[in-house]
Protein backbone atom coordinates (compact mmCIF):
# COMPACT_ATOMS: atom_id res chain seq x y z
CA UNK A 1 0.00 0.00 0.00
CA UNK A 2 0.95 3.49 -0.55
CA UNK A 3 2.18 5.01 2.88
CA UNK A 4 -1.12 8.05 2.27
CA UNK A 5 -3.31 5.55 2.40
CA UNK A 6 -6.12 6.24 5.13
CA UNK A 7 -7.71 3.44 7.07
CA UNK A 8 -11.02 4.49 5.09
CA UNK A 9 -9.42 4.23 1.06
CA UNK A 10 -10.22 0.78 2.04
CA UNK A 11 -13.18 -1.02 0.92
CA UNK A 12 -14.63 -3.58 3.28
CA UNK A 13 -13.61 -6.82 1.08
CA UNK A 14 -9.74 -5.69 1.62
CA UNK A 15 -10.40 -4.89 5.34
CA UNK A 16 -11.85 -8.45 5.70
CA UNK A 17 -8.69 -9.34 4.01
CA UNK A 18 -5.96 -8.03 5.87
CA UNK A 19 -7.95 -9.28 9.04
CA UNK A 20 -8.00 -12.98 7.77
CA UNK A 21 -3.81 -12.87 6.74
CA UNK A 22 -3.05 -11.51 9.43
CA UNK A 23 -4.17 -13.67 12.15
CA UNK A 24 -2.91 -16.12 9.95
CA UNK A 25 0.60 -14.45 9.70
CA UNK A 26 0.22 -13.42 13.17
CA UNK A 27 2.16 -16.58 15.00
CA UNK A 28 5.36 -16.31 12.57
CA UNK A 29 5.32 -12.57 13.75
CA UNK A 30 6.10 -13.83 17.54
CA UNK A 31 8.46 -15.71 19.14
CA UNK A 32 5.38 -18.24 20.87
CA UNK A 33 6.21 -21.39 18.89
CA UNK A 34 8.82 -23.66 18.93
CA UNK A 35 11.21 -24.10 16.46
CA UNK A 36 9.25 -27.43 15.39
CA UNK A 37 5.65 -25.57 15.91
CA UNK A 38 6.77 -22.87 13.88
CA UNK A 39 7.79 -25.06 10.97
CA UNK A 40 4.73 -27.16 11.23
CA UNK A 41 2.80 -23.79 11.08
CA UNK A 42 4.63 -22.42 7.83
CA UNK A 43 3.46 -25.48 5.98
CA UNK A 44 0.19 -24.77 6.97
CA UNK A 45 0.30 -21.13 5.74
CA UNK A 46 1.83 -22.39 2.43
CA UNK A 47 -1.45 -24.53 1.79
CA UNK A 48 -3.63 -21.89 3.26
CA UNK A 49 -2.14 -19.19 1.03
CA UNK A 50 -0.83 -21.08 -1.77
CA UNK A 51 2.66 -19.29 -1.57
CA UNK A 52 6.20 -20.68 -1.77
CA UNK A 53 8.64 -20.03 1.53
CA UNK A 54 10.04 -17.15 -0.01
CA UNK A 55 6.95 -15.31 -0.85
CA UNK A 56 6.25 -15.95 2.95
CA UNK A 57 9.26 -14.16 4.24
CA UNK A 58 8.75 -11.38 2.04
CA UNK A 59 5.61 -11.09 3.13
CA UNK A 60 6.43 -11.19 6.86
CA UNK A 61 9.68 -8.70 6.45
CA UNK A 62 7.01 -6.29 4.86
CA UNK A 63 4.47 -6.69 7.56
CA UNK A 64 7.19 -5.85 10.30
CA UNK A 65 8.87 -3.07 8.66
CA UNK A 66 5.67 -1.67 6.92
CA UNK A 67 2.60 -3.24 9.11
CA UNK A 68 -0.93 -4.28 8.32
CA UNK A 69 -1.55 -1.89 5.05
CA UNK A 70 0.95 -4.21 3.11
CA UNK A 71 -1.47 -7.14 3.06
CA UNK A 72 -3.93 -5.54 0.63
CA UNK A 73 -4.05 -7.67 -2.25
CA UNK A 74 -2.07 -5.79 -5.02
CA UNK A 75 -3.57 -5.62 -8.44
CA UNK A 76 -2.51 -8.12 -11.29
CA UNK A 77 -0.78 -7.22 -14.07
CA UNK A 78 -2.60 -9.26 -16.33
CA UNK A 79 -6.40 -7.81 -14.53
CA UNK A 80 -9.20 -8.48 -16.34
CA UNK A 81 -7.37 -11.25 -18.80
CA UNK A 82 -9.16 -14.67 -19.15
CA UNK A 83 -7.29 -17.00 -17.08
CA UNK A 84 -7.77 -20.97 -17.73
CA UNK A 85 -8.31 -23.81 -15.69
CA UNK A 86 -7.67 -27.07 -17.01
CA UNK A 87 -9.53 -29.92 -15.46
CA UNK A 88 -6.21 -32.58 -16.07
CA UNK A 89 -4.39 -30.25 -13.10
CA UNK A 90 -7.19 -30.87 -10.64
CA UNK A 91 -7.07 -34.54 -11.53
CA UNK A 92 -3.40 -34.95 -11.13
CA UNK A 93 -3.17 -32.20 -7.79
CA UNK A 94 -5.65 -34.55 -6.49
CA UNK A 95 -3.62 -37.65 -7.24
CA UNK A 96 -0.86 -36.72 -5.62
CA UNK A 97 -2.48 -35.29 -2.77
CA UNK A 98 -3.85 -38.73 -2.27
CA UNK A 99 0.01 -39.73 -1.75
CA UNK A 100 0.81 -37.47 1.06
CA UNK A 101 -1.52 -34.84 1.89
CA UNK A 102 1.06 -33.46 3.80
CA UNK A 103 2.44 -31.61 0.28
CA UNK A 104 2.01 -27.70 0.02
CA UNK A 105 0.17 -26.02 -3.04
CA UNK A 106 3.74 -25.06 -3.93
CA UNK A 107 4.95 -28.55 -4.22
CA UNK A 108 2.19 -29.51 -5.62
CA UNK A 109 2.80 -26.69 -8.50
CA UNK A 110 6.38 -28.49 -8.86
CA UNK A 111 5.43 -31.61 -9.05
CA UNK A 112 2.81 -30.15 -11.61
CA UNK A 113 5.51 -28.61 -13.19
CA UNK A 114 7.55 -31.93 -13.48
CA UNK A 115 4.81 -33.53 -15.54
CA UNK A 116 6.15 -32.61 -19.13
CA UNK A 117 1.99 -33.17 -20.58
CA UNK A 118 0.89 -30.72 -17.59
CA UNK A 119 4.26 -28.33 -17.80
CA UNK A 120 2.51 -26.96 -20.51
CA UNK A 121 -0.59 -25.78 -18.34
CA UNK A 122 0.84 -25.29 -14.54
CA UNK A 123 2.90 -21.86 -15.90
CA UNK A 124 -0.50 -20.39 -16.90
CA UNK A 125 -1.98 -20.49 -13.02
CA UNK A 126 -0.53 -19.43 -9.95
CA UNK A 127 -0.01 -21.46 -6.91
CA UNK A 128 -3.76 -19.95 -5.44
CA UNK A 129 -5.89 -20.45 -8.50
CA UNK A 130 -4.73 -24.34 -8.18
CA UNK A 131 -5.70 -23.67 -3.94
CA UNK A 132 -9.08 -22.23 -5.05
CA UNK A 133 -9.83 -25.37 -7.35
CA UNK A 134 -8.92 -27.40 -5.20
CA UNK A 135 -10.89 -26.18 -2.57
CA UNK A 136 -14.08 -25.52 -4.87
CA UNK A 137 -13.68 -29.24 -5.55
CA UNK A 138 -14.13 -29.99 -2.07
CA UNK A 139 -10.86 -31.02 -0.87
CA UNK A 140 -10.66 -30.22 3.51
CA UNK A 141 -7.12 -28.68 3.74
CA UNK A 142 -8.52 -27.51 7.23
CA UNK A 143 -8.86 -30.90 7.99
CA UNK A 144 -5.97 -33.18 6.53
CA UNK A 145 -3.05 -34.75 8.44
CA UNK A 146 -2.85 -34.51 11.25
CA UNK A 147 -0.63 -31.49 11.45
CA UNK A 148 -2.84 -28.52 11.60
CA UNK A 149 -2.54 -26.09 14.05
CA UNK A 150 -5.13 -27.36 16.25
CA UNK A 151 -2.91 -29.87 17.29
CA UNK A 152 0.60 -28.16 17.60
CA UNK A 153 -0.19 -25.70 20.86
CA UNK A 154 0.84 -25.98 24.23
CA UNK A 155 -0.06 -24.15 27.64
CA UNK A 156 1.71 -21.17 27.33
CA UNK A 157 2.37 -18.10 29.45
CA UNK A 158 4.36 -15.23 28.88
CA UNK A 159 7.64 -14.68 29.90
CA UNK A 160 7.35 -11.35 31.34
CA UNK A 161 5.09 -8.45 32.40
CA UNK A 162 3.69 -6.78 29.61
CA UNK A 163 4.15 -9.24 26.69
CA UNK A 164 0.92 -10.36 26.95
CA UNK A 165 -2.56 -9.06 27.87
CA UNK A 166 -5.53 -10.68 27.41
CA UNK A 167 -9.52 -9.24 27.19
CA UNK A 168 -12.37 -10.39 27.74
CA UNK A 169 -16.24 -9.12 28.40
CA UNK A 170 -19.35 -10.13 30.17
CA UNK A 171 -22.54 -9.47 31.53
CA UNK A 172 -22.67 -7.24 34.86
CA UNK A 173 -25.45 -6.45 36.95
CA UNK A 174 -28.79 -4.71 37.07
CA UNK A 175 -28.77 -0.93 38.25
CA UNK A 176 -31.46 1.81 38.19
CA UNK A 177 -31.62 3.59 34.76
CA UNK A 178 -29.97 6.68 35.00
CA UNK A 179 -32.61 8.41 32.76
CA UNK A 180 -35.02 6.66 34.01
CA UNK A 181 -34.99 5.61 37.72
CA UNK A 182 -37.99 3.79 38.16
CA UNK A 183 -36.32 1.33 36.02
CA UNK A 184 -33.33 -1.48 35.70
CA UNK A 185 -30.68 -1.22 33.37
CA UNK A 186 -27.99 -4.04 32.56
CA UNK A 187 -24.37 -3.22 33.16
CA UNK A 188 -21.31 -4.96 31.26
CA UNK A 189 -17.52 -5.77 32.44
CA UNK A 190 -14.71 -5.50 30.34
CA UNK A 191 -11.66 -6.40 31.93
CA UNK A 192 -7.82 -6.41 30.67
CA UNK A 193 -5.13 -8.64 32.30
CA UNK A 194 -1.41 -9.31 32.24
CA UNK A 195 -0.40 -13.30 30.86
CA UNK A 196 2.28 -12.92 32.91
CA UNK A 197 1.16 -12.32 36.60
CA UNK A 198 -2.28 -12.51 36.16
CA UNK A 199 -2.87 -9.24 36.94
CA UNK A 200 -6.29 -7.05 36.12
CA UNK A 201 -4.29 -4.47 34.68
CA UNK A 202 -7.92 -2.73 34.24
CA UNK A 203 -11.55 -3.22 34.48
CA UNK A 204 -14.62 -1.40 34.53
CA UNK A 205 -18.49 -1.57 34.23
CA UNK A 206 -20.45 0.46 31.34
CA UNK A 207 -24.31 0.45 30.46
CA UNK A 208 -23.35 -1.27 27.03
CA UNK A 209 -21.08 -3.57 25.52
CA UNK A 210 -20.49 -1.05 22.35
CA UNK A 211 -16.72 -0.92 20.95
CA UNK A 212 -15.95 2.75 22.19
CA UNK A 213 -16.92 0.85 26.14
CA UNK A 214 -13.76 -1.52 25.08
CA UNK A 215 -11.25 0.61 23.71
CA UNK A 216 -11.74 2.72 26.97
CA UNK A 217 -11.03 0.13 29.05
CA UNK A 218 -7.94 -0.28 26.80
CA UNK A 219 -6.60 2.90 27.25
CA UNK A 220 -7.37 3.46 30.85
CA UNK A 221 -5.09 0.23 31.51
CA UNK A 222 -2.53 1.70 28.66
CA UNK A 223 -2.65 4.62 31.00
CA UNK A 224 -1.60 2.90 34.05
CA UNK A 225 0.56 0.44 33.03
CA UNK A 226 2.23 1.16 29.40
CA UNK A 227 1.84 -0.19 25.99
CA UNK A 228 1.34 -4.40 25.89
CA UNK A 229 3.52 -5.77 23.13
CA UNK A 230 0.70 -8.58 21.92
CA UNK A 231 -3.13 -8.33 22.76
CA UNK A 232 -5.21 -11.72 23.27
CA UNK A 233 -8.96 -11.49 22.73
CA UNK A 234 -11.56 -13.55 21.56
CA UNK A 235 -14.04 -13.57 18.40
CA UNK A 236 -16.35 -11.14 19.70
CA UNK A 237 -17.22 -8.31 17.34
CA UNK A 238 -15.50 -5.42 19.17
CA UNK A 239 -12.67 -7.28 19.96
CA UNK A 240 -12.58 -8.16 16.08
CA UNK A 241 -14.02 -4.48 14.57
CA UNK A 242 -11.91 -3.19 12.18
CA UNK A 243 -11.34 0.13 14.13
CA UNK A 244 -9.74 -1.80 17.31
CA UNK A 245 -7.54 -3.90 14.66
CA UNK A 246 -6.35 -0.39 12.87
CA UNK A 247 -5.85 1.15 16.49
CA UNK A 248 -3.95 -1.66 17.82
CA UNK A 249 -2.14 -1.51 14.71
CA UNK A 250 -1.26 2.36 15.17
CA UNK A 251 0.12 1.65 18.84
CA UNK A 252 2.33 -1.44 17.25
CA UNK A 253 0.89 -3.79 19.16
CA UNK A 254 0.34 -7.45 17.99
CA UNK A 255 -3.53 -8.38 17.98
CA UNK A 256 -4.18 -12.24 18.28
CA UNK A 257 -7.54 -13.60 18.04
CA UNK A 258 -6.67 -16.87 15.93
CA UNK A 259 -8.72 -19.53 17.20
CA UNK A 260 -5.45 -21.84 16.92
CA UNK A 261 -4.62 -20.23 20.86
CA UNK A 262 -7.37 -20.58 22.24
CA UNK A 263 -6.40 -23.55 24.10
CA UNK A 264 -3.55 -22.44 25.65
CA UNK A 265 -4.30 -18.83 26.40
CA UNK A 266 -8.06 -17.66 26.77
CA UNK A 267 -8.30 -19.50 30.03
CA UNK A 268 -6.43 -17.30 31.84
CA UNK A 269 -8.97 -13.95 31.63
CA UNK A 270 -12.01 -16.33 31.22
CA UNK A 271 -10.71 -17.96 35.03
CA UNK A 272 -10.00 -13.92 35.92
CA UNK A 273 -13.51 -12.89 34.81
CA UNK A 274 -15.00 -15.87 36.79
CA UNK A 275 -13.03 -14.77 40.10
CA UNK A 276 -15.06 -11.55 39.53
CA UNK A 277 -18.27 -13.47 39.75
CA UNK A 278 -17.73 -13.48 43.30
CA UNK A 279 -17.87 -9.76 43.58
CA UNK A 280 -20.83 -9.62 41.42
CA UNK A 281 -22.85 -11.72 43.21
CA UNK A 282 -22.62 -9.65 46.04
CA UNK A 283 -22.65 -6.08 44.08
CA UNK A 284 -26.24 -7.27 42.64
CA UNK A 285 -27.58 -7.63 46.58
CA UNK A 286 -25.82 -4.79 47.80
CA UNK A 287 -27.85 -1.99 46.39
CA UNK A 288 -26.38 0.12 44.14
CA UNK A 289 -27.81 3.10 42.54
CA UNK A 290 -25.27 4.48 40.73
CA UNK A 291 -22.62 2.49 37.90
CA UNK A 292 -20.31 5.19 39.76
CA UNK A 293 -20.35 3.34 43.08
CA UNK A 294 -20.47 0.02 41.30
CA UNK A 295 -17.22 0.72 39.55
CA UNK A 296 -15.58 2.33 43.01
CA UNK A 297 -16.23 -0.68 44.81
CA UNK A 298 -15.25 -3.05 41.72
CA UNK A 299 -11.29 -1.27 41.80
CA UNK A 300 -11.24 -1.70 45.71
CA UNK A 301 -12.43 -5.40 45.24
CA UNK A 302 -10.10 -6.32 42.77
CA UNK A 303 -7.05 -4.91 44.41
CA UNK A 304 -7.89 -5.81 47.76
CA UNK A 305 -9.55 -9.59 47.05
CA UNK A 306 -7.31 -10.37 43.74
CA UNK A 307 -4.42 -8.15 42.75
CA UNK A 308 -2.99 -8.56 46.05
CA UNK A 309 -4.28 -12.75 47.28
CA UNK A 310 -1.75 -15.55 46.15
CA UNK A 311 -2.47 -16.88 42.44
CA UNK A 312 -2.22 -20.59 42.55
CA UNK A 313 -0.49 -20.97 39.34
CA UNK A 314 2.19 -19.19 40.46
CA UNK A 315 2.49 -18.81 44.19
CA UNK A 316 2.99 -15.40 43.97
CA UNK A 317 0.13 -12.32 44.27
CA UNK A 318 0.00 -10.79 40.64
CA UNK A 319 1.01 -7.16 42.20
CA UNK A 320 4.30 -8.64 43.22
CA UNK A 321 4.68 -10.48 40.41
CA UNK A 322 4.24 -8.06 37.68
CA UNK A 323 6.30 -4.96 40.48
CA UNK A 324 9.03 -7.99 40.71
CA UNK A 325 9.78 -7.82 37.25
CA UNK A 326 8.52 -5.02 35.18
CA UNK A 327 11.99 -3.30 35.91
CA UNK A 328 13.83 -5.81 33.91
CA UNK A 329 11.30 -5.37 30.46
CA UNK A 330 9.92 -1.75 31.18
CA UNK A 331 6.83 -1.54 28.72
CA UNK A 332 6.60 1.38 26.23
CA UNK A 333 4.78 4.72 27.62
CA UNK A 334 2.85 6.88 26.15
CA UNK A 335 4.52 10.36 24.99
CA UNK A 336 1.93 12.78 23.07
CA UNK A 337 -1.02 11.82 24.97
CA UNK A 338 -3.47 14.31 22.51
CA UNK A 339 -1.92 12.04 19.99
CA UNK A 340 -3.06 8.64 21.93
CA UNK A 341 -6.31 9.73 22.56
CA UNK A 342 -6.94 10.35 18.78
CA UNK A 343 -6.36 6.84 18.09
CA UNK A 344 -9.77 5.87 19.66
CA UNK A 345 -11.94 8.02 18.28
CA UNK A 346 -13.77 7.22 15.45
CA UNK A 347 -12.64 7.55 12.09
CA UNK A 348 -14.25 8.80 8.77
CA UNK A 349 -13.50 10.27 5.65
CA UNK A 350 -15.39 13.68 4.22
CA UNK A 351 -14.82 16.85 1.99
CA UNK A 352 -14.68 20.26 2.39
CA UNK A 353 -18.17 21.34 0.99
CA UNK A 354 -18.82 24.82 -1.56
CA UNK A 355 -19.45 25.93 2.00
CA UNK A 356 -16.29 25.30 3.44
CA UNK A 357 -17.98 23.10 5.60
CA UNK A 358 -17.80 19.56 6.66
CA UNK A 359 -21.27 17.64 6.88
CA UNK A 360 -22.00 14.83 8.79
CA UNK A 361 -24.78 12.87 10.37
CA UNK A 362 -27.16 15.96 9.57
CA UNK A 363 -24.69 18.21 11.43
CA UNK A 364 -22.34 21.22 9.85
CA UNK A 365 -18.95 21.89 11.10
CA UNK A 366 -16.87 24.52 9.59
CA UNK A 367 -13.36 24.69 8.69
CA UNK A 368 -11.05 27.44 8.08
CA UNK A 369 -8.18 26.80 5.92
CA UNK A 370 -9.02 23.96 3.64
CA UNK A 371 -9.94 24.65 -0.41
CA UNK A 372 -13.31 23.61 -1.25
CA UNK A 373 -12.93 19.57 -2.14
CA UNK A 374 -10.15 18.55 -0.16
CA UNK A 375 -10.58 15.24 1.22
CA UNK A 376 -9.68 14.48 5.13
CA UNK A 377 -10.35 12.51 7.86
CA UNK A 378 -12.61 13.31 11.04
CA UNK A 379 -12.06 11.45 13.88
CA UNK A 380 -15.35 11.91 16.50
CA UNK A 381 -16.44 10.53 19.69
CA UNK A 382 -19.65 8.75 18.60
CA UNK A 383 -21.44 9.72 22.18
CA UNK A 384 -20.48 13.37 21.44
CA UNK A 385 -20.80 15.23 18.20
CA UNK A 386 -20.27 18.57 19.44
CA UNK A 387 -17.03 18.57 18.19
CA UNK A 388 -14.39 16.75 16.00
CA UNK A 389 -10.84 16.43 14.88
CA UNK A 390 -10.37 17.01 11.52
CA UNK A 391 -6.70 15.55 9.57
CA UNK A 392 -5.16 16.11 6.75
CA UNK A 393 -2.76 13.81 5.05
CA UNK A 394 -2.64 12.10 8.26
CA UNK A 395 -1.69 14.86 10.06
CA UNK A 396 -3.92 16.44 13.29
CA UNK A 397 -5.26 19.73 11.31
CA UNK A 398 -7.64 21.26 13.75
CA UNK A 399 -10.98 20.71 16.04
CA UNK A 400 -13.93 22.07 14.92
CA UNK A 401 -17.47 23.02 16.57
CA UNK A 402 -20.95 21.71 14.78
CA UNK A 403 -22.62 25.33 14.24
CA UNK A 404 -25.67 23.03 14.02
CA UNK A 405 -25.77 20.01 15.93
CA UNK A 406 -28.82 17.98 14.70
CA UNK A 407 -27.54 15.11 15.90
CA UNK A 408 -25.78 14.66 19.37
CA UNK A 409 -24.82 11.34 19.31
CA UNK A 410 -24.93 7.91 16.77
CA UNK A 411 -24.58 5.08 19.96
CA UNK A 412 -27.66 4.90 21.53
CA UNK A 413 -28.70 2.96 25.07
CA UNK A 414 -31.46 0.52 24.66
CA UNK A 415 -33.31 0.66 28.29
CA UNK A 416 -33.93 -2.84 29.58
CA UNK A 417 -36.67 -3.27 32.39
CA UNK A 418 -36.28 -6.10 34.96
CA UNK A 419 -36.96 -6.79 38.85
CA UNK A 420 -34.42 -5.52 41.02
CA UNK A 421 -33.11 -7.88 43.77
CA UNK A 422 -33.79 -7.82 47.43
CA UNK A 423 -30.75 -6.12 48.96
CA UNK A 424 -28.77 -7.93 51.16
CA UNK A 425 -27.39 -6.23 54.53
CA UNK A 426 -24.15 -8.76 54.32
CA UNK A 427 -23.41 -7.74 51.15
CA UNK A 428 -23.35 -3.92 52.03
CA UNK A 429 -21.38 -4.90 54.49
CA UNK A 430 -19.19 -6.85 52.64
CA UNK A 431 -18.41 -4.53 50.19
CA UNK A 432 -18.27 -1.38 52.33
CA UNK A 433 -15.23 -3.41 54.65
CA UNK A 434 -13.37 -3.97 50.81
CA UNK A 435 -13.59 -0.36 50.11
CA UNK A 436 -12.43 0.52 53.47
CA UNK A 437 -9.62 -2.17 53.29
CA UNK A 438 -8.59 -0.52 49.72
CA UNK A 439 -8.15 2.53 51.30
CA UNK A 440 -5.74 1.72 54.28
CA UNK A 441 -4.02 -0.35 51.49
CA UNK A 442 -3.67 2.09 49.15
CA UNK A 443 -2.42 4.53 52.82
CA UNK A 444 0.35 1.66 53.64
CA UNK A 445 2.06 1.26 50.27
CA UNK A 446 2.07 4.66 48.97
CA UNK A 447 5.72 4.39 49.07
CA UNK A 448 6.03 0.83 47.79
CA UNK A 449 4.81 2.00 43.86
CA UNK A 450 6.26 4.60 43.27
CA UNK A 451 6.29 6.12 39.51
CA UNK A 452 10.20 6.81 39.55
CA UNK A 453 10.43 2.79 39.77
CA UNK A 454 8.24 2.22 36.70
CA UNK A 455 10.79 4.41 34.32
CA UNK A 456 10.15 2.98 31.08
CA UNK A 457 11.20 3.78 27.63
CA UNK A 458 8.79 6.49 26.64
CA UNK A 459 6.48 5.88 23.50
Amino acid sequence: MNEDTYFFDLNDEQVKKIEEKYALLEPLLSEYLSKDERREYEEHVYRVLGISERTLRRYLQRLREDGIYTLTRQKRSDAGKLRTFSEDLLKKALELLDESSYRSVPMLMNLLEADENLAPLVIKISPHTLYYHLKKSGYDFKHRGKDGPDNIYKRFQADYPNQLWQGDARDGIWLPDPNNPEKTKMTYLFGWMDDFSRKFMYARYYWDEKLPRMEDCFRQAVLRWGLPENLYCDNGAVFISNYFLFLVSDLEIKKIHHRAYAAWCKGKIENGMKTLKRFQREAGLAGFRTIEELNNTLHAWIEVEYNNKIHSSTGETPNNRYRGNINAHPPRRIKDIDHFNSLFLYREPRTVNKYSKIQFNNNLYPVYGLPVGEKVEIRFNPFDLEEILVFRNKTFFSKIKATALNTKAIIKDIPEEKKRPDISKASVEYLKLVREKYTEQKTEQADNMRFSDLKKEEN
